[in-house]
């Protein structure tokens, strides 16, 4: 029997706010910036007060892998999918961000994800991340490419609420604000929690799975600067991290090599519209 689409199932309408001819597109399709995100994370991480927010007002204490993968489809909404599947998708976050406050008992400071300064530093970051994963693995970006995808991802940035006059317009401006970011920066508590696997990998299991994950977490730790490999405590990692980028970009290669970026823009085009944020486009769009 064949199943018929519901009457409240609307096409895609448009591109989205970026479309392919993007370096957005270019480089959220690609492999590496997977890692880059995971990059991203554990310099975010890095920000106490949000962590402190973020550990009180988790429901469960394994919060940071489903935060992981809720960042992951909001990414994946807003760049791939069109503009009123990313507009939902950008008021689910804001609705979040809204109602995620707490009062710290001891000073009575009342903590916000809505603190301009936190969603500014959560933005970079990524902006940040995702663009040295593709220096260090691919793709690679001429220097006019990776000042359009910073300006580029100011269109990301306003969605969640965040003022693009705010940000950096430049990688040069992007990479300055990052290193000017450390002094405040710290490994709290919550954030040595969430970051323990990638701090010491297990070694049990599979022997040559093990070894592609440690590669693998090495890479995503080369991404990082000096200051952040030292507050993580991984500074002096026994494998050279170097060594281990080297590895990661081959493996990036090769994944790159076995899924064209046509068939992978497709399977994100088609993943996104298939999103339960579709549901609040459909009513939109009625």
């Amino acid at each position: 029997m064949t199943q018929t689409a519901r009457p409240t199932d609307q096409p895609r309408q448009d591109d989205g706010y970026f479309g392919p001819e993007s370096i957005s597109w270019r480089l959220y399709a690609d492999p590496s910036s997977k890692l880059g995100g995971i990059a991203a994370l554990l310099l975010q991480a890095l920000n106490p007060g949000m962590m402190r927010l973020f550990s009180e007002v988790s429901v469960t204490g394994q919060d940071a892998a489903a935060r992981g993968e809720r960042t992951g489809q909001y990414i994946d909404t807003t760049i791939f999918g069109d503009k009123a599947h990313a507009d939902a998708a950008a008021r689910a976050v804001r609705g979040m961000h809204k109602h995620a406050n707490w009062q710290d008992p001891t000073t009575g400071e009342t903590l916000r994800a809505e603190t301009g300064d936190w969603m500014d530093w959560t933005h970079n970051t990524l902006v940040y991340a995702v663009l040295r994963a593709a220096d260090a693995f691919g793709p690679s970006l001429t220097a006019q490419e990776r000042d359009q995808f910073v300006v580029e991802q100011h269109i990301a940035a306003e969605l969640v609420g965040i003022d693009p006059a705010r940000l950096p317009a430049t990688c040069a401006d992007l990479e300055k604000y990052i290193d000017d970011q450390r002094h405040w920066l710290a490994l709290s508590l919550p954030a040595a929690e969430v970051s323990r696997a990638i701090r010491k990998p297990s070694l049990r299991g599979n022997p040559v799975k093990v070894w592609t994950g440690i590669v693998i977490q090495d890479g995503i730790l080369s991404l990082l600067p000096d200051w952040a490999l030292l507050l993580y405590g991984v500074a002096g990692r026994p494998m050279n991290l170097r060594g281990a980028a080297r590895t990661t970009r081959g493996m990036m290669a090769a994944a790159r090599h076995n899924h064209s970026y046509e068939n992978v823009i497709t399977g994100l085009t088609t993943k996104v519209d298939t999103h339960p944020y579709r549901k609040v486009r459909n009513r939109a769009g009625k």
